[in-house]
């Protein structure tokens, strides 16, 4: 750890000490002496706020897609709605085992302390599980002789509403009007010089069968359980669903 990670971890003891502690005295002391180390050191209470933010990035998505399909944003979307975190889509550059570079998809969580960590792992699970779902549902349609163009739509479709219906079984935790200042700050600094422009997305298309693909998509998603790890509010989530898929 660095002398200013230091620093930084021993005025954030000092101030949660000054604001719990039921001591006037002794909390006024913890208060006094986190703001001459803030002062010694040249850090201000924004400065603070900051290095709370952390980043968690997800490699290996469904799609590398210039246009993200709507599912993925979505889900992408739900997740940080669950645990108080946000996004950003990227690109990161793959070298495979044979020493081949490709340019692929990245999603890029950020928010405070451990909320990016639990974003990523929970968004890995269940886009695990959203293709365990989607196998499962188009498997019957490899009897019948459908164009391909309509069996992705209808994967699409099923993957919408599927994302839709796991929403259904969490819980929204948005971050207060504080936090998201800090956030839109940090996003600013951590994009210094750089143009983030607007997501590109790919709706699913309509076909045959779109409707009822969407609804069977919004009934098993709804089916997914988000449990609470035993390690408590910092642990990672365990996800499961009714294929029987445990993670």
């Amino acid at each position: 750890m660095s002398e200013q990670a230091k620093v930084l971890e021993r005025i954030r003891r000092l101030m949660a000490l000054g604001t719990r502690n039921s001591n006037p005295h002794e909390a006024a002391r913890a208060v006094r002496l986190a703001q001459r180390l803030m002062q010694r050191h040249g850090l201000t209470a924004d400065m603070l706020s900051l290095s709370e933010v952390s980043e968690s990035v997800c490699q290996g998505l469904s799609s590398n897609a210039d246009k993200v399909p709507a599912w993925l944003s979505s889900l992408a979307t739900v997740v940080c709605m669950a645990t108080g975190s946000r996004c950003w889509f990227g690109w990161y550059i793959h070298t495979s085992l044979q020493g081949v570079n490709s340019v692929r998809r990245a999603l890029h969580f950020y928010g405070f302390n451990e909320r990016p960590e639990v974003a990523n792992y929970i968004f890995a699970v269940l886009q695990r599980q959203l293709k365990v779902a989607t196998d499962a549902h188009m498997a019957g349609y490899r009897k019948r002789r459908i164009l391909i163009g309509t069996l992705r739509r209808r994967a699409d479709q099923f993957r919408e509403g599927w994302v839709a219906g796991v929403w259904q079984v969490l819980q929204s935790f948005a971050p207060t009007d504080g936090e998201n200042v800090v956030l839109k700050r940090w996003l600013g600094q951590r994009h210094s010089g750089e143009t983030l422009r607007e997501l590109n997305v790919r709706n699913a298309g309509r076909c045959r069968g779109d409707r009822l693909a969407r609804e069977k998509g919004f009934l098993t998603g709804r089916e997914t359980e988000l449990h609470q790890g035993i390690g408590g509010a910092q642990a990672p989530r365990q996800i499961t669903a009714q294929e029987n898929v445990h993670d």
